[in-house]
């Protein structure tokens, strides 16, 4: 088993959460996705559809049903997953001083419930 002895780069901590995210591709229509995971830094979603890796993507994300997020990102990962979906990795390039308090606020909630 492989044991990661580097220390953890992330700023921010990721939660396990179920959110909804709207991706808009530019060119492309949205896409329905669902978050894996969220920190205030990005976002790892499953979606149905390819993007391709260093696309520029705005999103929309619904936390607790009522308060949204836009954001700009940029996938810095994507595979396909075994059934055909794709795993994506999204980076926020812009977002709101506030959107990023909601993340940082909603995540540490998660955490601190277990």
């Amino acid at each position: 088993m492989y044991e990661n002895s580097q220390p953890e780069k992330r700023r921010f901590s990721r939660a396990s959460v179920k959110c909804e995210l709207a991706v808009s591709p530019l060119n492309m229509p949205i896409l329905p996705a669902s978050v894996i995971n969220l920190s205030a830094s990005g976002i790892y979603c499953v979606s149905s559809k390819s993007i391709g890796e260093l696309t520029r993507v705005d999103v929309v994300l619904r936390i607790n049903g009522d308060k949204d997020i836009t954001a700009r990102s940029v996938v810095i990962r994507e595979e396909e997953l075994s059934d055909g979906s794709f795993g994506i990795g999204l980076f926020f390039t812009r977002i709101p001083e506030q959107g990023r308090n909601i993340i940082i606020d909603y995540t540490s909630d998660i955490e601190s419930t277990g």
